[in-house]
């Protein structure tokens, strides 16, 4: 089960949440800059890295465009990629995830404030 909170309403209210970031992967994998596996690859990694340079930059949130899914259960999408992260140990140190939110088009990373030590 999920620890997200799922919500249905238009995304594009999620652009008035405080202190953000937006990363629009909606066309990502549909450029030919490598086969779509390593696109897709490269969706991960550049969502990881965005989530640290939040952190760094203690923004509060981070929306993650990614267009909802067409395809078929099981095939790697940027959806799927932003969502497999989110929930992976990679991601544990930059979000708070009872915070995140999932939505069909987009996902918005709830970033944690960065400990001053």
């Amino acid at each position: 089960m999920s620890k997200f909170k799922k919500e249905y309403k238009n995304w594009v209210e999620y652009r008035k949440l405080p202190d953000l970031i937006e990363v629009d992967f909606h066309w990502a994998g549909t450029e030919r800059t490598g086969n779509y596996y390593e696109n897709m690859e490269d969706v991960r990694k550049r969502a990881l890295s965005e989530l640290q340079e939040a952190h760094e930059n203690n923004k509060e949130f981070l929306l993650f465009i990614h267009g909802s899914s067409t395809s078929w259960p099981g095939m790697t999408t940027s959806r799927s990629q932003v969502r497999g992260l989110m929930r992976s140990k990679d991601a544990t140190p930059y979000i708070s995830r009872k915070d995140c939110i999932q939505h069909d088009s987009v996902f918005v990373a709830a970033i944690k404030p960065k400990k001053n030590i």
